[in-house]
């Protein structure tokens, strides 16, 4: 995060898709609260960030929501693996395209 020449605080982001944003459009193995990393970074006025989230790995996010703590979260995320959103390419967490 740093202040611009116009005193604007901007921060610099790296972009997750939701299923559904992606050229393959959301699948069936995709669950609820899947997102899709990708190399697509950005520079953004810190005003246009509405909130944070966390995204962890399946497995934590399945034994978090397990969880009480975590069952009603609106802001937890899985990282169901890699999209590239000038090719459409897609790979999983597991490694498949």
């Amino acid at each position: 995060m740093w202040e611009s020449w116009g005193s604007n605080m901007v921060v610099k982001v790296k972009w997750f898709y939701h299923p559904e944003e992606t050229k393959l459009g959301k699948r069936q193995s995709d669950g609820k609260n899947a997102l899709y990393q990708s190399c697509h970074e950005d520079e953004n006025d810190v005003q246009t960030i509405s909130h944070k989230c966390q995204v962890v790995g399946r497995e934590h996010y399945e034994q978090m929501t397990r969880s009480k703590k975590y069952q009603d979260r609106q802001d937890l995320y899985y990282l169901a693996g890699t999209y590239d959103p000038t090719t459409g390419r897609l790979v999983t967490a597991d490694g498949v395209p």
